[in-house]
């Protein structure tokens, strides 16, 4: 395989696992969220705390993903 398919299908998987980081992140805090404010009862205000919750864990997860990816291409170079 040469090195252009080989860096295609490398960025290819950085990219879907950034996605999927990003999605369960928010999905298990919906789910946190829903089951909080269905035993509480204080619909929707769990679901909203854990929505963003979700929603910064997923940029986190990106934050590190990326942060992990510049790292290694710098040790690459030098």
């Amino acid at each position: 395989m040469d090195e252009e398919k080989r860096s295609l299908i490398k960025t290819v998987g950085l990219v879907s696992s950034m996605g999927i980081s990003v999605a369960l992140a928010i999905i298990i805090g919906v789910v946190i969220g829903r089951q909080l404010d269905k035993w509480f009862d204080t619909h929707p205000i769990f679901f909203f705390i854990f929505l963003f919750f979700g929603i910064a864990a997923g940029f986190r997860n990106i934050y590190i993903i990326a942060g992990r990816e510049i790292r290694k291409n710098d040790h690459d170079k030098n």
